[in-house]
């Protein structure tokens, strides 16, 4: 995975000076776990100890020679290009795996890389990445989680949780496959790893300290919208580091085939922070859900909004303690979405406005002017003169158009 990845474009590679980002980054990463006081603890196993013991092999990695006498990279900043480059080029993971046989070869006894794609994911697994797979309705009804964790069947539709059950060979382990998983990207985590690195921790602070106020709209805080949200939570804008999202979501065939009717809804947030330059780059996107297919949710999207909700409104009222590598002090992260992106019918989703039948004009309301027709028992919308200038002749022209003025 790419270091600062904001600072190139997407065709560029790492130059040779990034190996000391990296080093900066291992070294901002251990800074922020120096102070054991706030952190959870679940299972009786110290979440801290175990992040400062993967941070502590992380900064091994970045001193350790490629191979005996190699001055140039260190196994971590050449295992970070490489990675990088398998994300540019989309290298399959066997294709990967084939070039670290070849690597190994070719390059002299002592070659400190890891064997297969695997072992190389790995090395940066500290960064606390991952997902959460969470079981749901095949009607989606509900999330198995919380009280329903436990449950074998849907409670309000009775359907099964599981696709299919059998037992091992000996008879002991029951393997069962749910009928539709929910993916989910904790969010906390994800936004306090931007404050780990010094100079990204500095760019979410840019909206505030750096953007040019003249009353012209150059960013979205020059909006009446991010004003008026900052005068009705005082507590939330008082510290510019907390982050503005917009979050955006729509559906699409995974498969790239017409004939394949599939669709996968990915929800992502963008942090409103960053410069807007910075804003809309692929590299600063946040994916959050993997809603599963095959059909559209509709209507039913907010059953898998839940986990994602929960940890937004916890961010928003409490907030969660995090390092800022910039400042080298403790604060209180909070977050909070103040934007959507979709298209119409998403809108009718995602914010629970009416866009379908005879007031589906998001702007009108109940003033729309719709029409049923009396055979095809379509919703139909005519009224279009009425947003022609006062003295227009058409607004009068009854004749040509539906006897009305």
């Amino acid at each position: 995975m790419p270091i600062n990845s904001h600072d190139y474009t997407d065709t560029e590679v790492v130059n040779n000076s990034d190996e000391d980002d990296i080093a900066n980054l291992v070294q901002d990463m251990a800074g922020g776990l120096d102070d054991k006081g706030d952190f959870e603890v679940s299972d009786g196993l110290d979440e801290t100890d175990v992040d400062l013991e993967a941070i502590n092999q992380l900064a091994i990695d970045n001193t350790q020679e490629l191979y005996p006498g190699c001055k140039k990279f260190s196994k971590l900043h050449f295992l970070i290009r490489i990675l990088h480059l398998k994300l540019l080029g989309g290298w399959t993971d066997k294709s990967f795996d084939m070039l670290l046989d070849l690597l190994m070869e070719a390059f002299p006894d002592g070659l400190a890389l890891p064997k297969n794609f695997n072992e190389a994911k790995k090395v940066i697994k500290c960064l606390g990445l991952g997902y959460i797979k969470i079981d749901a309705c095949e009607n989606d009804c509900i999330l198995f989680r919380k009280e329903y964790a436990n449950c074998d069947a849907c409670p309000t539709c009775e359907r099964s949780r599981w696709k299919s059950k059998r037992r091992s060979l000996n008879g002991k382990r029951v393997h069962k496959v749910p009928c539709k998983v929910l993916r989910y990207f904790p969010i906390k985590r994800r936004l306090q790893r931007l404050f780990l690195s010094s100079k990204t921790a500095s760019d979410m602070r840019w909206h505030d300290e750096e953007r040019i106020q003249d009353g012209l709209l150059r960013h979205p805080a020059d909006s009446p919208l991010w004003k008026d949200f900052d005068q009705k939570h005082p507590v939330f804008a008082s510290d510019s580091r907390n982050i503005r999202l917009a979050l955006a979501t729509d559906g699409f065939n995974p498969f790239r085939s017409m004939n394949v009717s599939y669709s996968i809804w990915p929800v992502i947030l963008i942090p409103y922070n960053f410069a807007p330059w910075l804003c809309m780059k692929q590299t600063n996107f946040i994916i959050s859900l993997l809603i599963p297919g095959r059909r559209s949710p509709g209507s039913d999207i907010d059953v898998y909004f839940e986990p994602l909700i929960d940890d937004l409104l916890d961010m928003f009222v409490e907030g969660v303690r995090t390092y800022d590598s910039a400042k080298h002090e403790y604060f209180q992260l909070r977050a909070a979405i103040i934007w959507t992106i979709s298209d119409y019918p998403g809108l009718g989703y995602i914010a629970a406005c009416t866009t379908s039948g005879e007031v589906a004009c998001i702007e009108c309301h109940s003033y729309t002017c719709s029409l049923r027709l009396k055979q095809g028992t379509k919703i139909c919308y005519m009224g279009h003169r009425r947003f022609l200038d006062p003295n227009h002749p058409y607004r009068f022209d009854t004749d040509s158009f539906d006897r009305k003025v």
